[in-house]
Protein backbone atom coordinates (compact mmCIF):
# COMPACT_ATOMS: atom_id res chain seq x y z
CA UNK A 1 0.00 0.00 0.00
CA UNK A 2 1.18 3.54 -1.05
CA UNK A 3 0.09 6.06 1.38
CA UNK A 4 0.33 9.48 -0.25
CA UNK A 5 0.23 13.09 1.96
CA UNK A 6 0.35 16.36 -0.24
CA UNK A 7 0.91 18.49 2.63
CA UNK A 8 1.85 17.79 5.76
CA UNK A 9 -0.91 18.16 8.39
CA UNK A 10 -0.35 18.38 12.62
CA UNK A 11 -3.14 16.17 13.35
CA UNK A 12 -6.13 15.35 11.51
CA UNK A 13 -9.70 15.94 13.05
CA UNK A 14 -12.06 13.41 11.99
CA UNK A 15 -16.01 15.15 11.92
CA UNK A 16 -18.60 13.14 14.05
CA UNK A 17 -20.62 12.82 10.62
CA UNK A 18 -18.94 12.45 7.42
CA UNK A 19 -19.88 11.83 3.81
CA UNK A 20 -18.66 8.74 1.47
CA UNK A 21 -19.04 8.56 -1.95
CA UNK A 22 -18.32 5.57 -4.15
CA UNK A 23 -17.26 5.85 -7.68
CA UNK A 24 -15.99 3.26 -10.28
CA UNK A 25 -16.27 2.33 -13.93
CA UNK A 26 -16.48 -0.30 -16.51
CA UNK A 27 -18.57 -2.99 -14.87
CA UNK A 28 -20.25 -5.66 -17.39
CA UNK A 29 -23.21 -7.95 -15.52
CA UNK A 30 -22.45 -10.75 -17.42
CA UNK A 31 -20.10 -11.39 -14.57
CA UNK A 32 -19.46 -11.82 -11.06
CA UNK A 33 -18.86 -8.25 -9.37
CA UNK A 34 -17.42 -8.98 -5.57
CA UNK A 35 -16.93 -4.79 -5.62
CA UNK A 36 -20.61 -4.90 -4.79
CA UNK A 37 -20.30 -6.60 -1.33
CA UNK A 38 -17.12 -4.67 -0.41
CA UNK A 39 -18.79 -1.24 -1.23
CA UNK A 40 -22.58 -2.50 0.67
CA UNK A 41 -19.81 -2.92 3.64
CA UNK A 42 -18.52 0.53 3.23
CA UNK A 43 -21.52 1.80 3.53
CA UNK A 44 -21.59 5.19 0.91
CA UNK A 45 -23.66 7.38 1.38
CA UNK A 46 -23.76 7.39 -2.83
CA UNK A 47 -22.45 5.81 -6.01
CA UNK A 48 -21.06 7.72 -8.69
CA UNK A 49 -21.06 5.39 -11.86
CA UNK A 50 -18.04 7.26 -14.25
CA UNK A 51 -19.22 5.43 -17.60
CA UNK A 52 -18.92 1.76 -19.19
CA UNK A 53 -21.62 0.96 -16.74
CA UNK A 54 -22.98 -1.77 -18.97
CA UNK A 55 -21.34 -3.58 -21.78
CA UNK A 56 -23.98 -3.36 -24.47
CA UNK A 57 -22.18 -1.82 -27.72
CA UNK A 58 -21.64 -3.94 -30.54
CA UNK A 59 -19.88 -2.85 -34.35
CA UNK A 60 -23.36 -1.83 -35.84
CA UNK A 61 -23.63 0.18 -33.12
CA UNK A 62 -27.65 -0.83 -33.05
CA UNK A 63 -29.15 -0.54 -29.86
CA UNK A 64 -30.80 -4.20 -28.80
CA UNK A 65 -27.37 -5.50 -26.78
CA UNK A 66 -27.67 -2.33 -24.86
CA UNK A 67 -31.46 -2.63 -24.41
CA UNK A 68 -30.48 -6.36 -22.40
CA UNK A 69 -27.52 -5.03 -20.72
CA UNK A 70 -29.78 -2.39 -18.94
CA UNK A 71 -32.33 -4.95 -18.17
CA UNK A 72 -29.47 -7.55 -17.34
CA UNK A 73 -28.68 -4.22 -14.87
CA UNK A 74 -31.50 -3.91 -13.57
CA UNK A 75 -31.94 -7.47 -12.35
CA UNK A 76 -28.79 -7.78 -11.44
CA UNK A 77 -27.96 -4.64 -9.53
CA UNK A 78 -27.50 -5.19 -4.96
CA UNK A 79 -30.96 -4.35 -3.48
CA UNK A 80 -28.37 -2.61 -1.44
CA UNK A 81 -27.21 -0.62 -4.42
CA UNK A 82 -30.84 0.42 -5.86
CA UNK A 83 -31.97 1.56 -2.42
CA UNK A 84 -28.60 4.29 -2.48
CA UNK A 85 -28.44 7.52 -4.49
CA UNK A 86 -26.63 7.00 -7.59
CA UNK A 87 -25.05 9.62 -9.75
CA UNK A 88 -24.48 8.43 -13.22
CA UNK A 89 -22.60 9.67 -17.12
CA UNK A 90 -22.19 7.66 -19.64
CA UNK A 91 -19.00 6.55 -21.72
CA UNK A 92 -18.70 4.27 -24.95
CA UNK A 93 -20.24 1.23 -24.26
CA UNK A 94 -22.95 2.23 -22.95
CA UNK A 95 -24.07 5.18 -25.39
CA UNK A 96 -23.47 2.24 -27.98
CA UNK A 97 -20.43 2.19 -30.19
CA UNK A 98 -16.62 1.60 -28.96
CA UNK A 99 -15.17 5.17 -28.95
CA UNK A 100 -17.98 7.00 -30.58
CA UNK A 101 -18.96 10.63 -30.53
CA UNK A 102 -21.04 12.98 -32.03
CA UNK A 103 -21.46 10.90 -35.65
CA UNK A 104 -23.10 8.02 -33.57
CA UNK A 105 -26.43 7.50 -35.48
CA UNK A 106 -28.60 6.40 -32.37
CA UNK A 107 -27.62 8.70 -29.91
CA UNK A 108 -30.53 10.23 -29.80
CA UNK A 109 -32.12 6.46 -29.01
CA UNK A 110 -29.49 5.78 -26.67
CA UNK A 111 -30.33 8.87 -24.49
CA UNK A 112 -33.82 7.37 -24.05
CA UNK A 113 -32.97 4.12 -23.20
CA UNK A 114 -30.50 5.43 -20.60
CA UNK A 115 -32.87 8.36 -19.17
CA UNK A 116 -35.37 5.12 -18.82
CA UNK A 117 -32.80 2.66 -17.22
CA UNK A 118 -31.15 4.77 -14.70
CA UNK A 119 -34.83 6.14 -13.91
CA UNK A 120 -34.11 9.78 -14.85
CA UNK A 121 -36.94 12.10 -13.49
CA UNK A 122 -39.27 12.90 -15.67
CA UNK A 123 -38.77 16.60 -14.92
CA UNK A 124 -34.98 16.38 -15.14
CA UNK A 125 -33.15 18.83 -18.49
CA UNK A 126 -31.75 15.22 -19.76
CA UNK A 127 -35.46 14.20 -20.70
CA UNK A 128 -35.21 17.28 -22.78
CA UNK A 129 -32.35 18.44 -24.07
CA UNK A 130 -29.37 16.33 -25.91
CA UNK A 131 -27.02 15.36 -23.95
CA UNK A 132 -26.86 13.50 -20.49
CA UNK A 133 -25.10 16.23 -18.27
CA UNK A 134 -26.09 17.80 -15.21
CA UNK A 135 -25.12 18.74 -12.43
CA UNK A 136 -26.25 18.86 -8.70
CA UNK A 137 -25.54 20.78 -5.23
CA UNK A 138 -25.18 19.33 -1.88
CA UNK A 139 -24.38 20.28 1.51
CA UNK A 140 -21.48 18.27 3.18
CA UNK A 141 -19.91 19.16 6.69
CA UNK A 142 -21.42 22.46 6.00
CA UNK A 143 -19.54 22.77 2.95
CA UNK A 144 -21.18 23.52 -0.49
CA UNK A 145 -20.46 20.67 -2.92
CA UNK A 146 -20.90 21.00 -6.62
CA UNK A 147 -20.99 17.68 -8.29
CA UNK A 148 -20.90 18.22 -12.34
CA UNK A 149 -21.18 15.30 -14.44
CA UNK A 150 -20.47 16.03 -18.29
CA UNK A 151 -20.98 14.25 -21.20
CA UNK A 152 -18.08 13.80 -23.55
CA UNK A 153 -19.75 10.98 -25.88
CA UNK A 154 -23.24 12.77 -27.47
CA UNK A 155 -21.25 16.05 -29.12
CA UNK A 156 -17.25 15.08 -29.29
CA UNK A 157 -15.76 15.28 -32.24
CA UNK A 158 -14.10 12.49 -34.36
CA UNK A 159 -10.83 11.37 -33.33
CA UNK A 160 -7.88 10.80 -35.75
CA UNK A 161 -6.32 7.61 -35.36
CA UNK A 162 -2.79 6.76 -36.66
CA UNK A 163 -2.04 2.82 -36.37
CA UNK A 164 -3.33 2.44 -32.91
CA UNK A 165 -2.80 5.23 -31.15
CA UNK A 166 -5.31 8.60 -30.89
CA UNK A 167 -3.30 11.61 -32.31
CA UNK A 168 -4.43 15.50 -31.09
CA UNK A 169 -6.93 17.05 -33.36
CA UNK A 170 -5.03 20.59 -34.83
CA UNK A 171 -8.73 21.59 -36.16
CA UNK A 172 -9.92 24.14 -33.52
CA UNK A 173 -13.43 24.36 -34.47
CA UNK A 174 -13.47 19.99 -32.81
CA UNK A 175 -14.84 19.88 -29.78
CA UNK A 176 -15.45 16.88 -27.05
CA UNK A 177 -18.74 18.71 -25.25
CA UNK A 178 -19.69 20.79 -27.80
CA UNK A 179 -21.47 24.68 -27.78
CA UNK A 180 -24.59 24.07 -25.70
CA UNK A 181 -22.76 22.04 -22.98
CA UNK A 182 -19.97 24.74 -22.56
CA UNK A 183 -22.72 27.30 -22.13
CA UNK A 184 -24.04 25.47 -19.89
CA UNK A 185 -20.94 24.94 -17.64
CA UNK A 186 -19.60 27.98 -17.64
CA UNK A 187 -22.79 29.13 -16.29
CA UNK A 188 -23.06 26.45 -13.80
CA UNK A 189 -19.88 26.64 -12.40
CA UNK A 190 -20.73 30.57 -11.20
CA UNK A 191 -22.56 28.61 -8.35
CA UNK A 192 -20.90 30.07 -5.12
CA UNK A 193 -19.62 25.96 -3.96
CA UNK A 194 -17.17 25.55 -1.76
CA UNK A 195 -15.85 21.88 -3.45
CA UNK A 196 -16.34 21.18 -7.21
CA UNK A 197 -16.24 17.34 -7.86
CA UNK A 198 -16.42 17.03 -12.22
CA UNK A 199 -16.98 13.81 -13.19
CA UNK A 200 -15.41 13.54 -16.48
CA UNK A 201 -15.51 9.58 -18.14
CA UNK A 202 -12.66 9.81 -20.22
CA UNK A 203 -9.17 11.52 -18.40
CA UNK A 204 -8.67 15.45 -18.36
CA UNK A 205 -5.47 15.61 -16.94
CA UNK A 206 -3.09 12.42 -18.41
CA UNK A 207 -1.35 13.36 -21.53
CA UNK A 208 1.14 10.35 -22.00
CA UNK A 209 -1.29 7.16 -23.30
CA UNK A 210 -2.60 6.26 -26.57
CA UNK A 211 -6.11 6.03 -26.19
CA UNK A 212 -8.94 8.25 -25.29
CA UNK A 213 -8.56 11.20 -23.42
CA UNK A 214 -9.30 15.36 -23.24
CA UNK A 215 -5.59 15.61 -24.45
CA UNK A 216 -6.94 14.24 -27.60
CA UNK A 217 -8.62 17.72 -28.23
CA UNK A 218 -5.57 19.80 -26.78
CA UNK A 219 -7.67 23.55 -27.32
CA UNK A 220 -10.20 22.07 -25.47
CA UNK A 221 -8.58 20.53 -22.77
CA UNK A 222 -6.49 23.95 -22.45
CA UNK A 223 -10.23 25.55 -22.15
CA UNK A 224 -11.58 23.36 -19.12
CA UNK A 225 -8.24 23.73 -17.14
CA UNK A 226 -8.35 27.29 -17.45
CA UNK A 227 -12.00 27.61 -16.48
CA UNK A 228 -10.50 25.67 -13.62
CA UNK A 229 -7.73 27.78 -12.82
CA UNK A 230 -10.50 30.75 -12.44
CA UNK A 231 -12.26 28.71 -9.85
CA UNK A 232 -11.62 30.03 -6.02
CA UNK A 233 -12.82 26.76 -5.05
CA UNK A 234 -11.45 23.22 -4.42
CA UNK A 235 -11.29 20.87 -7.09
CA UNK A 236 -11.54 16.82 -7.93
CA UNK A 237 -11.61 15.71 -11.45
CA UNK A 238 -13.49 12.11 -11.12
CA UNK A 239 -13.18 9.76 -14.19
CA UNK A 240 -13.00 6.11 -15.79
CA UNK A 241 -12.67 4.24 -19.23
CA UNK A 242 -9.07 3.25 -18.26
CA UNK A 243 -9.20 -0.15 -16.85
CA UNK A 244 -6.76 1.07 -14.56
CA UNK A 245 -6.92 3.79 -11.57
CA UNK A 246 -4.75 6.44 -10.30
CA UNK A 247 -4.10 9.92 -8.69
CA UNK A 248 -3.42 13.19 -10.91
CA UNK A 249 -2.41 16.33 -10.05
CA UNK A 250 -1.74 19.78 -12.25
CA UNK A 251 -1.36 22.64 -9.74
CA UNK A 252 -4.57 22.86 -7.46
CA UNK A 253 -5.89 20.75 -9.97
CA UNK A 254 -6.76 16.81 -8.81
CA UNK A 255 -7.99 13.80 -10.61
CA UNK A 256 -8.41 10.81 -9.34
CA UNK A 257 -9.71 7.80 -11.77
CA UNK A 258 -10.91 4.83 -10.65
CA UNK A 259 -11.47 2.17 -13.06
CA UNK A 260 -12.48 -1.08 -13.28
CA UNK A 261 -15.33 -2.67 -11.17
CA UNK A 262 -15.17 -5.70 -12.93
CA UNK A 263 -12.78 -5.54 -16.26
CA UNK A 264 -9.46 -5.70 -14.84
CA UNK A 265 -6.35 -6.08 -17.47
CA UNK A 266 -3.40 -7.46 -17.31
CA UNK A 267 -1.15 -5.30 -15.49
CA UNK A 268 1.67 -3.57 -17.56
CA UNK A 269 3.62 -0.18 -17.06
CA UNK A 270 2.54 3.32 -17.51
CA UNK A 271 2.90 6.52 -16.11
CA UNK A 272 2.49 10.14 -16.76
CA UNK A 273 3.99 13.58 -15.59
CA UNK A 274 0.82 14.59 -13.64
CA UNK A 275 0.82 11.02 -12.17
CA UNK A 276 0.99 10.42 -8.19
CA UNK A 277 2.25 7.46 -7.02
CA UNK A 278 1.32 4.25 -9.14
CA UNK A 279 -1.36 3.23 -11.28
CA UNK A 280 -3.48 -0.37 -11.01
CA UNK A 281 -5.18 -2.43 -13.40
CA UNK A 282 -6.84 -5.02 -11.12
CA UNK A 283 -10.68 -4.58 -10.09
CA UNK A 284 -10.83 -1.97 -8.20
CA UNK A 285 -13.32 0.87 -6.45
CA UNK A 286 -12.52 4.59 -5.35
CA UNK A 287 -14.01 5.71 -2.26
CA UNK A 288 -14.19 9.70 -1.50
CA UNK A 289 -14.22 10.56 2.64
CA UNK A 290 -15.53 13.98 2.88
CA UNK A 291 -14.17 16.08 6.18
CA UNK A 292 -14.60 19.09 7.39
CA UNK A 293 -10.62 20.08 6.54
CA UNK A 294 -10.10 17.34 4.04
CA UNK A 295 -10.71 14.99 1.24
CA UNK A 296 -9.58 11.01 1.77
CA UNK A 297 -9.21 9.19 -1.40
CA UNK A 298 -8.66 5.33 -1.71
CA UNK A 299 -8.11 2.95 -4.29
CA UNK A 300 -9.14 -0.45 -2.88
CA UNK A 301 -9.32 -3.77 -4.79
CA UNK A 302 -12.47 -5.48 -4.87
CA UNK A 303 -11.67 -7.38 -1.59
CA UNK A 304 -12.02 -4.00 -0.18
CA UNK A 305 -7.98 -3.82 0.39
CA UNK A 306 -6.42 0.13 0.10
CA UNK A 307 -4.06 -0.39 -2.98
CA UNK A 308 -3.09 3.77 -2.50
CA UNK A 309 -4.48 6.57 -0.61
CA UNK A 310 -3.97 10.42 -1.08
CA UNK A 311 -5.09 13.12 1.06
CA UNK A 312 -6.61 16.82 -0.33
CA UNK A 313 -6.02 19.23 2.01
CA UNK A 314 -9.78 22.09 2.01
CA UNK A 315 -8.80 25.53 1.90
Amino acid sequence: MRLIFITLLASFSYAENFYKLGIGSCVDYDYPIPAWDSLEQESVNSFFFLGDNIYGDVPSGKLDSVKISYKNMNERMPKWLQETEKLVIWDDHDYGLNDAGENYLYKAESQKIYNNAWKINQNDPRRSREGIYFSELKIINEKKVLFIGLDTRYFRSNLIKVGNSYKPQKNKNSTVLGTNQWEWLNKELKQEHDILILASSIQVLATEHRFEKWANFPHERDSLLKLLYELDSNILIISGDRHRSGFYRKDNIYEFTSSSLNKGIFPYYETDPLLIGETYTQNNYGIIEFYKDSLQLFIKDESMNVLESLEIPLK
